[in-house]
């Protein structure tokens, strides 16, 4: 999918860390809305929520505005996009190091504004503050309602002593005008070995591989609520070789599927390059559940892109 920044000389239409939703009612005249963070060259200092609008999904990355630049210190990351009701559209991203972190002594925060015509914006607010010192428990927020309470869930990720997901936070408060939100949950998930290149032929230009396992380890994920009442779940581990997908029946423990939805040994068939896959994303309109995630770009490794596919109702 094209993706259009702002300003193409700092971020060079690159789209690393998307959200995508859908207004089935519009907001502000708009049924499609996306957030995402550049990441050109794997340079944090271009790694700001860009926010953008559109009636027709394969057109949803073409106009785009900027809602923070590039603090004087530290970098912002991971945005997230929440329709309340179809009358309030929150932003939220984190902030990694930056004076606001410094002034409040924590380490990242995740912070956010609202708007109702999708044009002028409230001021920032902070909604979370990581008071782990050897990880984080807020990376990569998605929020969603639970009856009269807002959840943040967040990967609960280890750095030291070892680089690891330890599962998934949860973060549960009663106001997005007057944040309260607590760490209520840090729940284990399930350790599950999925499916690697061992070895690979060709046969008239085919690659066919021979598995081996492969440790999942969750970095990324976004979340959507299905029909019959359950959360799907679509993740990647970091710069990892698939998509997978998993469920949650109580809204806390998810269940991952063996199957990935998107395997780079299986596409590089198809798109004549080796990817690695950072950030899925996902929504259900009419035509049915649409998943994207990024890669890097065949054309300039340095950059990020965006793709799309969607399972028909």
């Amino acid at each position: 999918m094209e993706v259009l920044t702002p300003d193409a000389t700092k971020y060079q239409n690159d789209c690393l860390h998307p959200c995508i939703r859908y207004s089935p009612n519009g907001f502000a005249g708009y049924h499609y809305w996306m957030v995402q963070s550049p990441y050109y060259a794997w340079n944090s200092a271009v790694e700001n929520p860009i926010l953008y609008r559109s009636n027709r999904l394969d057109s949803i990355g073409l106009s785009g505005q900027l809602i923070a630049d590039s603090p004087r210190a530290g970098y912002n990351s991971d945005p997230n996009l929440y329709i309340d009701g179809d009358s309030v559209l929150y932003v939220f991203w984190r902030e990694c190091g930056t004076p606001l972190c410094d002034s409040l002594g924590y380490n990242p925060i995740t912070v956010g504004v609202s708007t109702r015509d999708g044009e002028n914006f409230s001021e920032k607010q902070v909604y979370l503050k990581n008071h782990w010192l050897y990880g984080d428990t807020e990376q990569a927020p998605v929020l969603l309602k639970h009856g009269e309470e807002y959840w943040f869930y967040a990967a609960w990720y280890e750095y030291q002593p070892e680089r690891k997901n330890r599962g998934i936070a949860i973060w549960k408060g009663t106001s997005l005008n007057a944040p309260d939100f607590v760490l209520a949950d840090t729940i284990p998930f399930e350790i599950l070995y999925v499916c690697d290149k061992a070895a690979e032929i060709r046969i008239n230009g085919y690659r066919l591989y021979c598995p081996k396992p492969q440790y999942f380890d969750l970095w990324h994920f976004d979340l959507w609520e299905k029909e019959d009442g359950t959360l799907g779940l679509i993740a990647s581990a970091e710069k990892g070789d698939m998509i997978m997908l998993a469920e949650s029946t109580d809204g806390m423990h998810f269940s991952l599927d063996r199957k990935p939805l998107v395997m780079n040994h299986y596409m590089e068939n198809y798109v004549g390059y080796r990817q690695y896959y950072y950030k899925p994303t996902a929504c259900i309109d009419n035509d049915g559940t649409h998943y994207f995630w990024t890669s890097g770009s065949k054309e300039d490794g340095k950059r990020n892109v965006l793709w799309h596919t969607c399972v028909k109702h």
